[in-house]
């Protein structure tokens, strides 16, 4: 039913149309070592599909208390935790992007009648740099405003430059949705963020998601108003109604556990957490560079307002990192000069020719490192700022 990892037509959408899991996971499932932060609000840290792929994170709005559950909209960040990362081949309800990898669970928000009450700007600037400062490598963020607001990009500044306080010093990798339509939100309008537009089952742009020209890439969702076969099928609330509260949006009533959602930037959140699974020296322009330009073009060709640079796709991301894994002369191109330098290093433990396995070199250099050089042998990889929109 997840047709966004594997599209069949299940949905009534067009075969095909999904950002290829199944095919990424042949590579690598995510490395539980690689965490996202998931800033939201309440989160059912118990779910059977979660609890094993989750580590500490911190309530902003009640230090030190439990949130408590209260509206349907109380629930979304334990359907993006879902698409994220539930946990994979474990017999039971949904899979994330990625099986093993964890999420951080940050509350910035409190839910009432009204909706959404968020923390002041200051506050989730603080929710920010903790994150980044407690091992967020990923920060999915299905939030924002029409207007700038500098403190909260002066923290996103310190967490994604290289050098900064992100990820050792290589930056965190910040994922952000482009907003409602007809406004393309900040924090999505910084460049120091992945915007995120969405695309339906039959990779049509969603119409109530904004779009423009800072947006970055689009990933499968199902908008607001849409059929509620095309959700995105993911965790809810255990026990309680969740999506549910709005059938629409909870197609099968005898499913409380689980429900469908929007979702695009999680997925995207979650590829980025699989090539940092592969590369996790990656600094954060590196898996914003593949994640870009491994996409599914879209639209008119090349980079254009409204798809970014296309549709997220897994396998090819994973596919164009490991290219570059095997261009041991950083000509941008896997061809005979890098078999020379691979075979200089053979049956050494010289690391510039170990390249395999795939999911994680293993220190020696020998038939494996063959093997995938000759996976990507004459691979034309694109270069960081060979292209500028």
């Amino acid at each position: 039913m997840q047709w966004h990892l594997h599209n069949t037509g299940q949905s009534g959408g067009t075969p095909g149309v999904d950002i290829r899991a199944p095919e990424a996971w042949e590579i690598t499932t995510g490395d539980p070592n690689i965490v996202v932060a998931e800033f939201g609000g309440y989160m059912d840290t118990s779910h059977p599909d979660l609890v094993n792929n989750l580590v500490p994170g911190y309530d902003f709005v009640q230090p030190g208390s439990s949130p408590v559950y209260n509206y349907w909209w109380a629930g979304h960040s334990t359907w993006c935790a879902g698409l994220i990362a539930a946990q994979g081949n474990n017999g039971i309800g949904a899979a994330g992007v990625t099986w093993n990898c964890k999420v951080m669970p940050v509350r910035i928000w409190a839910d009432n009648a009204q909706g959404h009450v968020f923390l002041s700007e200051a506050e989730r600037a603080t929710a920010i740099r903790w994150a980044a400062a407690n091992g967020a490598d990923v920060m999915d963020n299905q939030w924002g405003h029409t207007s700038p607001k500098p403190v909260i990009q002066t923290a996103l500044v310190d967490v994604t430059k290289v050098g900064g306080i992100g990820r050792n010093g290589k930056g965190c990798v910040a994922v952000f949705t482009s907003g409602n339509a007809p406004n393309f939100w900040y924090p999505g309008r910084y460049p120091e963020v992945i915007a995120v537009g969405s695309t339906d089952h039959n990779d049509v742009q969603v119409s109530a998601i904004a779009y423009g020209p800072e947006l970055d890439i689009v990933a499968p969702d199902w908008g607001m108003g849409e059929l509620k076969v095309e959700g995105l099928w993911t965790t809810d609330v255990t026990g309680l109604p969740g999506g549910s509260a709005y059938p629409q949006w909870h197609p099968d009533p005898n499913i409380l556990d689980y429900t469908t959602s929007d979702g695009a930037t999680s997925i995207v959140s979650g590829v980025a957490a699989l090539i940092l699974s592969v590369e996790p020296n990656l600094t954060s322009d590196e898996v914003r560079h593949f994640l870009e330009r491994s996409a599914k073009d879209l639209g008119t060709p090349g980079p254009d307002d409204y798809y970014g640079w296309g549709r997220v796709d897994a396998r090819a991301a994973l596919d164009m990192v490991l290219a570059k894994r095997a261009d041991l002369n950083n000509d941008w191109k896997v061809d005979l000069r890098d078999f020379s330098l691979l075979a200089q290093s053979w049956k050494t433990d010289e690391s510039s020719g170990d390249i395999a396995p795939a999911k994680k070199r293993d220190g020696t250099v020998d038939i494996k490192d063959i093997v995938l050089m000759a996976e990507y042998w004459l691979r034309q990889i694109p270069g960081i700022g060979a292209v500028v929109r």
